[in-house]
């Protein structure tokens, strides 16, 4: 396929004006102006172009209710099954074209992404850590992994690993929704860390730790994780750390005020209550990890109460409001989502040899990133997936 007259943000930070891009089994083979061809073509008329996104914290196999994690645990997986490839569909369609999936009910959303893969179901691309590694009555433990102890994290590791997970995904501390432990509670310390994140890099699999906590962050990256979720009581010493060792935030900025505005009596006083106190300071110190140069991925915690699949582009406009231009935060749910899951050769640009997923948008996003919304054309490894804002037919 021959893409011609494009407005071309190519992830790289390069804005490239009138040009054609030609894909070819599923990658981009050539960007050029005029390029010939004999192939089929799509005229993009001058529009604006992206990669296609990746969210970098999701979880599909919850279904965005209050009572998400009650229904992982309770309900058929044949159920959560359907449910999970209904929402896997939701997501392409709202432009995302991979998924870093954090954790959820394993056999689900193991078997989400194969079936993904193999063409059964239309979804983003997944790459799943299975079921998060969690504390008995620990944050999520109606649906993780629970542990406790040296040796009960590298049974629950092991048990992932060998279920087939692409990465390991940690409780560190406790978290804002749900009846587990609050989000300034330690988890799981340095050492039961470092056990897991020996066990995954092993393997060449990378580990997220899920941290609100100053003491949590630090277990995590001094333990050797390789992103930090959410990351919401930093100080500048575990700035500094963070930078040392090069360690990812992916701070999903969205879903906590999605959550204060959505919840009511839904969530309960506790939720609603730890929902505020995370407020109060996250912002803040988010701001101040990035414009120290620590480097942040989009993600949304998708899956997570009155959390949907469109929540990316929320997300996008939070990044850009902690002082982003546009381009640095569609970077950050594209090349920087790639650089998290270590696969920047193969995603997250528009450049010869990396898979072909590209959004064709109605706008300029670099003026108004409400653009990145509307989809005129959509490719998933070079196979049109929307065309003229309406899905393809499969």
């Amino acid at each position: 396929m021959l893409i011609r007259n494009l407005r071309l943000l190519d992830g790289t930070g390069a804005l490239l004006e009138g040009v054609d891009v030609r894909v070819r089994d599923g990658r981009f083979a050539e960007i050029g102006v005029a390029l010939e061809g004999d192939e089929p073509e799509l005229d993009a008329g001058g529009a604006t172009a992206i990669p296609g996104l990746i969210d970098a914290h999701t979880h599909l196999s919850l279904d965005a209710t209050p009572q998400a994690l009650e229904h992982g645990a309770e309900r058929p997986h044949s159920y959560q099954a359907i449910d999970s490839a209904r929402r896997a569909g939701q997501l392409l369609a709202a432009g995302v074209t991979t998924a870093r999936d954090v954790g959820g009910v394993t056999p689900v959303i193991l078997g989400l992404r194969d079936a993904i893969a193999d063409g059964l179901t239309p979804g983003p691309r997944v790459y799943s850590a299975g079921a998060w590694l969690t504390a008995p009555e620990g944050h999520g433990w109606h649906v993780g992994a629970l542990a406790e102890g040296e040796d009960g994290v590298r049974q629950a590791a092991r048990a992932q690993l060998d279920a087939g997970a692409d990465l390991l995904k940690l409780m560190v501390s406790g978290g804002v929704i749900g009846t587990g432990h609050g989000p300034n509670t330690e988890q799981f310390n340095e050492r039961e860390v470092r056990i897991v994140t020996l066990m995954a890099h092993a393997e060449g699999k990378t580990v997220a730790a899920h941290a609100h906590g100053a003491p949590s962050i630090r277990n995590a990256v001094l333990g050797g994780v390789d992103t930090v979720e959410h990351a919401s009581f930093l100080t500048e010493e575990l700035i500094g750390e963070l930078l040392e060792r090069g360690t990812f935030i992916v701070p999903t900025l969205a879903v906590i005020k999605i959550v204060i505005a959505a919840a009511g009596d839904a969530l309960g006083a506790e939720t609603v209550e730890r929902a505020h106190e995370v407020a109060a300071a996250h912002r803040e110190n988010i701001s101040a990890a990035w414009r120290a140069g620590v480097p942040l991925a989009a993600g949304t915690d998708m899956g997570s109460p009155f959390t949907g699949p469109d929540a990316l582009h929320d997300e996008i406009a939070q990044l850009a409001g902690l002082g982003m231009t546009a381009h640095e935060a569609i970077q950050a749910a594209t090349l920087q989502g790639a650089r998290v899951l270590g696969l920047e050769d193969e995603l997250g640009t528009v450049r010869p040899g990396r898979r072909a997923d590209l959004l064709v948008l109605d706008g300029d996003p670099l003026a108004d990133l409400g653009a990145t919304r509307r989809i005129r054309h959509l490719l998933q490894d070079g196979e049109l997936r929307i065309r003229d804002g309406a899905p393809v037919a499969a």
